[in-house]
């Protein structure tokens, strides 16, 4: 029988098909599994690998940017920088470009320590993979910017983890989209960290290419965009103009 790669929802339908067919046949042997995507001998890591490393970086370069944010209001040095004749624009530009980038180097030595130190499987390219982290670094920048700015302390950017972030894993591949309940599978959209793990997905386990994941960084792209207004719009708590 020949599955398309290993999930909790082909695990449901080997162990059906495996009662069905010991039911209906008891004496014939035991089904042979094949997978177009992976092998039977990968284990659960190599399975989930694009999960970790999507959850994992998009979660602390949410918490460290959120962080920063809050402490520069803190520190008052945004009011003294909205003070000046600067715009809200370069303000969240000027953030956004800053942190990001640190988030993005960040974020290469991470796949790139995963895939020559731990040796996870990749079947695809790592560049694209690194591109993929990289614009899921600048994702959870404005994410965490835009959080920060409704979070008086580091406390309550905390408490925001339950809904900004634990939500979002439901949406990373660790369980099949179709397979949630009451169709909320297709609040994945609306998700950030959605388009970047399933990119990853594609390139370490599929093996495909840049014609194959473009929609998904196109989707990624268009989520920092709007992110990127949402922040500059929610700047005018603190100046209108």
């Amino acid at each position: 029988m020949e599955l398309l790669e290993k999930n909790s929802k082909s695990a449901a339908a080997i162990e059906a098909i495996t009662d069905t067919n010991k039911a209906l046949q008891p004496a014939q042997n035991e089904l042979i599994m094949d997978y177009v995507y992976e092998t039977s001998g990968d284990n659960q890591l190599d399975s989930l690998a694009y999960v970790f490393l999507g959850v994992i970086s998009f979660f602390f370069v949410f918490i460290l940017s959120g962080m920063s944010f809050v402490r520069e209001r803190f520190g008052q040095t945004l009011e003294r920088m909205l003070m000046t004749p600067i715009s809200r624009i370069d303000v969240i530009g000027g953030y956004t470009l800053g942190y990001g980038l640190l988030a993005a180097i960040q974020s290469v030595v991470i796949i790139l320590y995963a895939v020559y130190v731990l040796q996870l499987q990749v079947e695809g390219s790592v560049a694209l993979c690194t591109l993929v982290m990289i614009l899921m670094a600048f994702s959870a920048v404005s994410v965490g910017a835009l959080v920060s700015i409704f979070a008086n302390n580091e406390l309550q950017l905390v408490q925001f983890i339950p809904v900004i972030i634990i939500p979002q894993i439901f949406f990373s591949g660790l369980i099949p989209i179709d397979t949630i309940p009451f169709g909320l599978g297709n609040l994945c959209y609306l998700t950030p960290i959605y388009y970047g793990c399933t990119a990853l997905e594609m390139i370490m386990i599929q093996g495909k290419g840049f014609l194959a994941i473009w929609p998904w960084l196109v989707g990624s792209v268009i989520f920092i965009g709007v992110l990127f207004l949402a922040n500059v719009t929610a700047l005018k708590k603190y100046r209108r103009l």
